[in-house]
This record gives structure tokens, C-alpha cells and sequence, in this order.
């Protein structure tokens, strides 16, 4: 495949993924996107509803 060991590890499982089509490359990497603002926003409500309980962050 033409990829050094230590650079195949990296990439494997991801978007970049040696034989993934550009097509699947680009619809996983919107889903990567919105995956991390859904991320963004549960940490954001849950740190307001942790402000609200008097917790504090570590």
C-alpha cells in the first residue's frame, strides 16, 4: 500500500483510511463535524446544569 507502518496506525479507522472512496471520505468527515458540535453542546449544557447544582469543575 505504500504507507510505513507507523503512518498506517493513524489512519486506520478514520476518513483517511487507505481505500476509502472520496465520496464516503467526505460524508464521514460531515458526520465527524456534527458528531463534534452535538459533542460541543452536551458539554455546555451539562457544564450549565453543573453551574446550577454548585458543582465545581475540577
Amino acid at each position: 500500500m505504500g504507507y510505513v507502518c507507523s503512518n498506517w496506525w493513524r489512519c486506520k479507522g478514520t476518513a483517511y483510511e487507505p481505500g476509502i472512496d472520496d465520496q464516503t471520505k467526505a460524508r464521514l468527515m460531515d458526520e465527524i463535524k456534527k458528531l463534534k458540535n452535538e459533542n460541543d453542546n452536551l458539554k455546555e449544557i451539562k457544564y450549565k446544569l453543573e453551574e446550577q447544582l454548585g458543582i465545581l469543575p475540577f
